[in-house]
């Protein structure tokens, strides 16, 4: 099955009769324009890790969103699902995004930045989370956030870095 984007320029599942066939579009939509091409960003480092993985930490959700300890275990979640069109936009700066550095302890060293680029729509958030890894950018995930979770985590924690787009 096609996946088609709607006038929003979200993945429209309306074609779609169950769950399945909306994880087969996501698929074929992230195969033909986000793991088998060359991204670069905004800023023009290089993004790479669109991976299975990845893929699947973007379209699947957690059952306990407290816990960031547990892997997803909600194989599919629609409304992070639908806005997987917004990555390669938001990375490419073809929407403008509000764009954070954070800083990511691993044990006792804080020897990796996170990268998050932010969009808000009609006061609906997007978040885009890109590890920095020399000079390139490894995605990790993305979701959609409240507006409560952008202000307490991002924009709380975050170092504003500019607007990408």
């Amino acid at each position: 099955m096609a996946y088609e984007i709607g006038e929003d320029g979200l993945l429209d599942f309306s074609g779609c009769a169950n769950d399945e066939e909306k994880l087969d579009q996501c698929c074929e939509y992230f195969i033909e324009n986000l793991s088998d091409v060359e991204v670069i960003a905004f800023d023009g480092k290089l993004v790479r890790g669109f991976t299975e993985f990845s893929f699947n930490h973007i379209v699947s959700g957690s059952s306990n969103k407290y816990d960031t300890a547990l892997d997803h275990d909600i194989n599919f979640v629609e409304k992070r699902a639908v806005r997987l069109p917004l990555i390669a936009k938001v990375l490419k700066g073809e929407l403008k995004s509000r764009v954070y550095r954070m800083s990511h302890r691993r044990g006792k060293k804080t020897n990796m930045r996170r990268v998050l680029t932010v969009i808000e729509v009609e006061h609906q958030y997007y978040v885009v989370v890109l590890d920095e890894v020399k000079d390139i950018y490894k995605i990790r995930t993305a979701f959609p956030a409240t507006k409560s979770y952008y202000e307490q985590r991002i924009r709380g924690q975050g170092t504003n870095a500019g607007t990408w787009g």
